[in-house]
């Protein structure tokens, strides 16, 4: 029984940090499964925090600039954390940073250069996962259904609760899975205004009320009416969502509420949809599992258990994944699931560069 090592580097819209999750895999049964062995964030300098922020505003030349600046600084980060912990991978996946991601015009783009990762740690270094499966006629996103589906099948749906919040669950034998809408990227903005990087445990949102009206806008927004398979970019919740919360009148605490209320409100409806014949345990993970006010509303409503998992689980499920993800392409089997993206077949995704 071969088991493989790999390294997986997430970032996300919330701009937390970069994820980064060592993990071994190993395949019996015909199952697959996993260890997750070291998880860390590492937090953004302000500069690059700067960057990624206004990074759609900039040039092409300096966007292809910061690409390879950005894959240096993955490379070095992912380096320093092989030696900190005297690791062995057999590879490296990475997610990149999501600067544009336009699927109905044909493209996506992840900053952070394949190339110069595995300069950096001289590793087989698999990035940019998403645009093969626009070539196919998917919507590039969300990819990690296909861990959610081969790891963690024992749930009726695993939902992670990031920047943007994403769903999976198993519908008519197929893993169906759409990105639910904004989640801590809201939140974390209006925390920002009381000077907060977050609302930690929800505690701000618990002490406001619902404003109604804004309560309505969010749930007014024409990305709900779509059918699936899709996805959100973050260009989209700038233009759309944000400028709700600053159009609209009351307190951050009450904003916070409105938007907490929000979340679970489209968590609850996604959930609607799984149908009977499931169990009734769902996986939450993402920084969002974190916020007690959130989840508690949740639980107060669903019908389902919520399940918050262990620390490094819940930090670094989709990290894990992208690592998961890396293996599968290295054997060039299935990562990218047409169920989910809407593609017009399943596909091994991801490009390969070599040290």
């Amino acid at each position: 029984m071969k088991t493989y090592k790999a390294i997986g580097l997430m970032s996300g819209s919330s701009l937390d940090g970069l994820d980064i999750a060592y993990a071994e895999f190993w395949k019996e049964r015909n199952k697959w499964n996993y260890n997750l062995l070291k998880g860390e964030t590492i937090e953004y300098s302000t500069g690059w925090k700067n960057i990624l922020t206004e990074i759609r505003t900039y040039s092409a030349s300096r966007l292809m600039e910061l690409h390879h600046q950005y894959g240096k600084l993955l490379g070095t980060v992912s380096d320093s954390f092989i030696r900190k912990h005297d690791l062995k991978p057999y590879l490296l996946a990475s997610h990149g940073h999501t600067v544009f991601h336009k699927p109905h015009k044909g493209y996506t783009f992840q900053l952070g250069c394949g190339q110069e990762i595995a300069t950096k740690t001289n590793l087989l270094t698999i990035a940019d996962f998403r645009s093969k499966d626009i070539s196919l006629g998917g919507q590039g996103a969300p990819l990690v259904p296909i861990g959610d589906e081969l790891l963690f099948s024992d749930y009726a749906a695993c939902i992670n609760l990031g920047g943007i919040a994403n769903i999976s669950y198993k519908q008519d034998g197929k893993r169906i899975g759409f990105d639910l809408g904004p989640a801590n990227q809201l939140l974390n903005i209006l925390a920002n205004e009381k000077g907060l990087d977050f609302d930690k445990d929800g505690t701000l949102a618990s002490k406001g009320s619902i404003i109604k009206p804004l309560l309505q806008q969010l749930s007014d927004n024409d990305y709900y009416s779509k059918p699936v398979p899709k996805s959100l970019s973050n260009e989209y919740v700038s233009k759309s969502f944000i400028p709700l919360l600053k159009n609209s009148k009351g307190s951050i605490e009450d904003k916070l509420c409105t938007v907490t209320t929000h979340i679970v409100k489209e968590i609850h409806q996604a959930l609607s949809l799984i149908g009977s014949g499931h169990n009734k345990m769902v996986l939450i993970t993402g920084g969002g599992a974190k916020n007690k006010f959130l989840i508690r509303k949740l639980s107060e409503i669903s019908p389902y258990q919520i399940i918050i998992p262990d620390q490094m689980l819940l930090d670094y499920k989709e990290a894990l994944i992208f690592a998961f993800m890396g293996i599968l392409k290295s054997g060039n089997e299935i990562n990218c699931l047409a169920s989910v993206t809407g593609a017009i077949s399943d596909s091994s995704s991801g490009v390969i560069f070599l040290p």
